[in-house]
């Protein structure tokens, strides 16, 4: 009986060394933005000058910070982009993209 629950207690233990964590290792998800969002930036025209990178820019890429995001109205948690003729839309405080717009 001893045994079994020091068996039992340590394995308690090695879950909770392996699970454990603190708030700092924990990384949030943006949330997708909205479709008014989305609308606002599908609408806006391509500037003269684009911007080309060699590097194609996909979900989950950080927009390099010599690039000027453009923001959105009524959504100040995103930000937008034009690279390589695409719209890109990205969490204003991480320059992380979170969605492509065709």
């Amino acid at each position: 009986m001893i045994k079994l629950l020091f068996a039992t207690l340590a394995i308690v233990i090695s879950a909770q060394t392996v699970f454990a964590g603190t708030a700092a290792d924990v990384v949030p998800t943006p949330r997708p933005p909205t479709d008014l969002a989305v609308a606002y930036v599908a609408s806006q025209p391509a500037p003269p000058n684009p911007v080309q990178m060699t590097e194609t820019l996909k979900v989950g890429h950080t927009i390099p910070a010599n690039l000027l995001l453009l923001p959105i109205p009524d959504s100040p948690d995103y930000a937008f982009v034009f690279v390589n003729q695409i719209r890109l839309i990205v969490d204003a405080r991480t320059r992380v993209v979170i969605q492509v717009v065709d």
